[in-house]
């Protein structure tokens, strides 16, 4: 009986050792799994920070039109968000200002996160939905002289 117990005791001590053999391996699976993942993600982010096209821009608002254009870029209003991501414009955000000069501007920001910016404003710039939109918005905006819409504006800082 002894030798039954001894050859029991022997079993259990490797099934021992081999079980934390595997929880080693698994713990350096998953800190390797670990790694892998937050250096992809990171690399990830790398590429998608340089790649991204900050556009900020200006145009003057008719005062009489605030109002107006306020309600239809309301959230109750889809507008041509679709048309934007489609675009491949994120984070799209227009601000509203009245300055010294007693006008009213509009300053917009959005992300261009494409591969291709010209391609992709060209296709938004045909779609039926979009020229509809701008038939609607435009009226209520003036261009800044020597422009005939928005005015790009030079970016001269960004805090990643």
């Amino acid at each position: 009986m002894n030798l039954n117990l001894e050859a029991i005791k022997n079993q259990a001590n490797i099934m021992v050792s081999m079980m934390k053999q595997s929880v080693f391996a698994l713990v350096i699976i998953a800190f390797i799994a670990v790694s892998f993942t937050s250096c992809s993600a990171s690399r990830k982010e790398d590429k998608l920070s340089k790649d991204v096209k900050r556009v900020g821009m200006v145009i003057k608002i008719k005062p009489e039109f605030i109002e107006e254009y306020k309600a239809v870029h309301s959230e109750s209003k889809a507008g041509v968000r679709d048309l934007l991501i489609k675009a491949n414009m994120r984070n799209f955000s227009i601000f509203l200002q009245q300055l010294d000069d007693g006008n009213w501007y509009e300053f917009g920001y959005y992300e261009y996160t494409g591969e291709n910016f010209e391609a992709d404003m060209a296709i938004l710039n045909k779609h039926p939905r979009n020229i509809e939109w701008l038939k609607i918005c435009d009226p209520m905006q003036v261009p800044l002289d020597g422009y005939k819409g928005w005015a790009e504006m030079e970016q001269v800082y960004f805090n990643q």
